[in-house]
């Protein structure tokens, strides 16, 4: 019998391993390799040119123009979400026995980015958008894609509300994992509900929940869809993300070499913010 358990667990390893290799590892140094070369499909082009492809990105201004889109919409969807997450966890937190609370919550998560986007491209419709109409009523105008600092606000308020719920899980679960015994003791000092929060919410949720902040610090950082459906990268490329662009050098342009080099650059300097996030989280709430 242990026998047999050890040989289903090697299949599955082995599976495990197999997928990893194939679907990252092998992919990742596929384009490592192919950023040292300038590789053009339809010009039948490819030659090693080291470090030229990386030479040409500090002189991008497309790419660090697409970078500067990313990191503001990121940090600006991130900042909105983790605080009107936590509010709506402590929200449901109070009310368990609301089930139409949570299901309300959770449905736009569950819908698909893309259907999303499109759905909100006509509802902004400068013709029969009802969105813009709406607003007339309040004599306020030019609130449509094609304005630039518009544009960029609804992709921000579009993604709040399609992925918050995500966070008011992560919170809500940490939530529900607290010692109630915590919170009658700090009753027991009459401690406000300021205290409660500083002192015992956010020191044992934080760290709990830590990994799942990062990960949506960097979903957002890497966003494609939904600027691609609904705005197309404009007006003017002030909603181009980076995944957009490097699509376009890979996609558009068919410029492999180049597109490889932004991918691996692009990578690092997550890596860089990922670090910083999580140092910061650590000199905030101390754990390990």
């Amino acid at each position: 019998m242990e026998v047999k358990k050890d040989l289903i667990v090697l299949i599955i390893n082995i599976i495990t391993l197999t997928l990893l290799f194939v679907f990252v590892i092998y992919p990742f140094i596929k384009i490592f390799v192919s950023s040292f070369y300038t590789e053009v499909i339809y010009l039948d082009l490819k030659k090693f040119v080291f470090l030229d492809n990386y030479y040409y990105i500090l002189t991008d201004s497309n790419y660090w123009n697409s970078l500067y889109n990313s990191l503001k919409f990121s940090f600006a969807t991130f900042t909105i979400q983790v605080i009107l997450g936590f509010l709506i966890a402590l929200l449901m937190w109070k009310n368990e026995n609301n089930k139409l609370l949570r299901i309300s919550i959770l449905i736009p998560w569950a819908l698909p980015t893309a259907i999303i986007a499109l759905s909100w491209r006509f509802m902004l419709n400068e013709e029969y958008g009802i969105i813009p109409k709406f607003f007339d009523f309040f004599n306020i105008e030019n609130i449509f894609l094609s304005n630039f600092v518009w544009a960029f606000i609804w992709m921000v308020i579009i993604d709040v509300w399609k992925t918050t719920p995500f966070i008011v899980i992560m919170f809500y679960s940490a939530l529900k994992g607290i010692n109630k015994e915590l919170f009658e003791a700090l009753d027991i000092e009459k401690a406000s509900w300021h205290h409660k929060v500083f002192w015992v919410i956010l020191p044992l949720c934080i760290p709990a929940i830590s990994s799942a902040l990062l990960f949506r610090l960097l979903y957002a950082m890497v966003v494609f869809d939904l600027p691609y459906v609904l705005t197309g990268g404009g007006p003017a490329n002030s909603t181009k993300t980076l995944p957009m662009y490097i699509y376009e050098n890979f996609f558009k342009y068919l410029d492999i070499g180049y597109a490889s080099s932004l991918t691996v650059f692009s990578i690092l300097i997550i890596f860089v913010i990922s670090i910083s996030f999580l140092g910061i989280l650590k000199k905030i709430y101390s754990y390990r």
